[in-house]
């Protein structure tokens, strides 16, 4: 009601990427930063934000499914940021998953946090620099995609489906980092900004997948966009 403070409560739900390991200070984490963002926006209006860090490393998105419970559900969200993809593309068989199960799972996560009257936002996940990846250089198995981003790329273009087919926000991560890759190139610093290089600004070199600290500054820029656009998403939806 007007005039009435209201506390949203937000579970950032995700892999490494949202657990801030292993580059990243929790301070320096998309989850903190944004917390304290969103904060400063809402507090005059006298509400406030607390963000719950739900992410847990290596996990793909069946395994997060599997504790949707005890990790979001029962902390009672008024939104959840739902960000996986980078472990469901990996090659062991008890981590790789089809892009029809990765989409089924992700649509779970949705209906069952719809069914707990809580919004949600899809994020993409982040490139992977695959010249700086020396995890899917050591096999063969991402040749038939031309590489282990290119295969990450369909996964996130699944996400992109999903948001839409379930009516959620999408944050496009992966645009805002191949974004940064364009205006490298733009600026003369690379010279084909598809190989991606130029994100290790971004991006950990040592690893080529996990984002450093102004990786997780380009994050929480994205995602206080998408909230600052849709503010009805840290309002609990009427049933």
């Amino acid at each position: 009601m007007a005039g009435q403070a209201v506390t949203a409560v937000i579970v950032a739900f995700g892999d490494s990427v949202t657990q801030a390991t292993p580059h990243v200070h929790e301070t320096q984490s998309f989850v903190a930063r944004l917390e304290e963002a969103l904060n400063r926006r809402l507090g005059c209006a006298g509400n406030s934000v607390a963000i719950i860090n739900a992410g847990v490393a290596g996990e793909n998105s069946a395994e997060g499914l599997a504790r949707i419970q005890e990790a979001v559900l029962d902390r009672a969200p008024t939104l959840v940021l739902i960000e996986f993809g980078l472990n469901d593309v990996r090659y062991e068989p008890e981590k790789a998953t089809s892009l029809q199960d990765f989409r089924a799972h992700l649509t779970e996560m949705i209906r069952r946090i719809r069914q707990e009257r809580a919004n949600s936002v899809l994020m993409t996940p982040n490139p992977i620099i695959n010249s700086h990846h020396p995890y899917s250089q050591a096999t063969d198995f991402y040749a038939r995609w031309g590489g282990c981003d290119q295969r990450l790329t369909q996964y996130a273009d699944a996400v992109g489906g999903v948001a839409a087919d379930e009516g959620v926000p999408l944050c496009d991560i992966r645009r805002a980092f191949i974004d940064k890759a364009i205006e490298a190139q733009f600026r003369g610093d690379t010279d084909d900004h598809t190989d991606l290089t130029a994100l290790t600004e971004c991006i950990n070199p040592s690893d080529g997948v996990h984002p450093n600290a102004r990786g997780h500054e380009l994050i929480t820029i994205e995602l206080f966009k998408v909230l600052v656009r849709h503010p009805e998403l840290l309002e609990q939806p009427i049933a």
